[in-house]
């Protein structure tokens, strides 16, 4: 395995490890640490990035845009669907029988949440991802554009994202393509010029760390501001610090997996590291099933923690993340193993 395609691996697993996390905070805002919240959300900002990498180094030199776009919609729209039928058959069973509400509440609870284009909350980014990828034509043009063309669109797309803030329920799609454009260029950029950053790589991580601490400084302490942020884009809000800083992360991730890639881990890390790069995506889908299976637990146990107690936020939390993680994994295995290679379609991977 090439070392390009080796840190590539360590970051994916980063990126699914990086989003259960941040799917997995309990008592968010009432006892868990505000500053180790900041950091664990938007891990979705890596996963845009290694995208827009990998659409420049494999799928531009060689785009077929209709080939493309129907390996996108069996590979992860398909799989999308799956899940989510599976997700909203969970929830009306969770609503009807754990709720007691009535068929009429319950039909009307699925038409207003398959209207916001997505069943389980983190999959708001297979609608966004998919618009992406329509508008690959777009990214080739910029591809082609010349160097100071190109970090000139970054540098206006992040000044924009900066003020636009994510969208409300992450719903509008076109919102959330702006936003997160940048990452996407981002890894566009560093596929073309691979080299250049990296023989500049020392200031950059410095600047990147600066950057994180910065602005996790700003959103926790003077803002005060919990997680990501939600706005209608033409309204004003202030500055995203959340934006600032996960920028700066993906920079870091990036300086960590280059070295991770230039060290000898042991071969049960690599091999760990290598399977969750491989069904990052099956950990993806199906990790909001057992969110919803950890909430029938605790609805039906009547647990609720009392806000203030951090250490324990953080125990369940941790318990939560190997709850989802470990969940997924043997799920995606027990699956991939009784499908073979149509398991793709199903579950991503």
């Amino acid at each position: 395995m090439r070392k390009q395609q080796l840190e590539f691996t360590y970051m994916r697993a980063i990126a699914i490890l990086w989003i259960v996390a941040g799917h997995s905070i309990y008592n968010s805002g009432a006892g868990f640490p505000l500053p180790l919240e900041n950091l664990v959300r938007g891990g979705t900002a890596l996963f845009v990035f290694i995208s827009g990498y990998f659409y420049h180094r494999i799928f531009h030199p060689r785009m077929v845009y209709k080939e493309f776009m129907v390996s996108k919609l069996r590979n992860v729209l398909l799989p999308f669907l799956w899940v989510s039928l599976v997700g909203l058959v969970m929830l009306a069973a969770q609503w009807s029988l754990m709720y007691g509400r009535p068929l009429s509440e319950v039909a009307k609870g699925i038409y207003y949440t398959v209207r916001n284009g997505y069943v389980l909350y983190p999959h708001w980014y297979i609608p966004f991802i998919m618009a992406v990828f329509a508008i690959s034509p777009v990214f080739s043009a910029y591809i082609r554009m010349s160097a100071a063309a190109r970090w000139t669109l970054l540098a206006l797309s992040c000044v924009i994202a900066l003020l636009i803030h994510r969208p409300i329920g992450n719903i509008n799609v076109l919102h959330s393509v702006v936003y997160f454009t940048p990452f996407y260029l981002m890894g566009i950029l560093y596929s073309a010029h691979e080299e250049w950053l990296k023989e500049r790589a020392v200031p950059l991580l410095w600047l990147a760390l600066l950057g994180t601490l910065v602005s996790l400084y700003m959103q926790t302490y003077v803002q005060g501001h919990v997680g990501n942020y939600h706005k209608e884009a033409l309204s004003w809000g202030g500055v995203d610090w959340q934006f600032v800083q996960k920028f700066s992360l993906v920079i870091l991730a990036v300086g960590l997996c280059l070295w991770l890639s230039q060290r000898s881990l042991s071969e049960r890390t690599q091999k760990s590291l290598n399977a969750l790069a491989e069904m990052s995506f099956a950990i993806f889908f199906i990790h909001p099933l057992f969110s919803i299976l950890f909430g029938v637990i605790t609805g039906l146990l009547r647990f609720k923690l009392a806000p203030g107690n951090m250490w324990t936020s953080l125990g369940l939390s941790m318990g939560i993340f190997v709850f989802l993680l470990v969940g997924s994994v043997l799920t995606a295995r027990a699956i991939k193993a009784k499908l073979g290679d149509r398991s793709r379609s199903y579950i991503g991977w």
